[in-house]
């Protein structure tokens, strides 16, 4: 009885729940180890077989993308214990950062594209 209760609990340990839904355009991401899909639309993007974007455990990121034309985007993340944002976009080649205090994601902007990080918000290129 002992064996089966142990692998049970086992089991359950790496069980987990997978939940989706449409993200809003320049939304702070907060569930830890989360992946974005995506498509035209929620349904596409349900379909799709792999993630667009996966969040290692305690990273949270931020999203921002065109809605109609569905063509440019930015992309950032933070770690809860890190106090660097981190940034990119479809027409950059450049990772950029900026200082912010640590724990919970901050909004890093809405902007899609490289525009969203400019030196006057604070924005660094590596």
């Amino acid at each position: 009885m002992k064996k089966i209760l142990a692998t049970i609990l086992i089991v359950l340990s790496f069980a987990s729940s997978a939940f989706a839904t449409a993200i809003s355009t320049g939304t702070a991401l907060t569930t830890a180890g989360l992946a974005v899909y995506g498509g035209v639309d929620a349904t596409a993007a349900g379909a799709a077989p792999s993630p667009l974007v996966k969040f290692s455990t305690g990273v949270f990121g931020q999203v921002n993308f065109d809605a109609t034309a569905h063509d440019a985007y930015a992309i950032l993340t933070k770690h809860t214990s890190g106090s660097k944002l981190f940034g990119t976009a479809n027409d950059s080649t450049n990772i950029y950062w900026k200082q912010v205090i640590t724990g919970a994601l901050v909004n890093g902007g809405t902007v899609v594209g490289n525009a969203n990080f400019t030196s006057a918000l604070g924005w660094t290129a590596y």
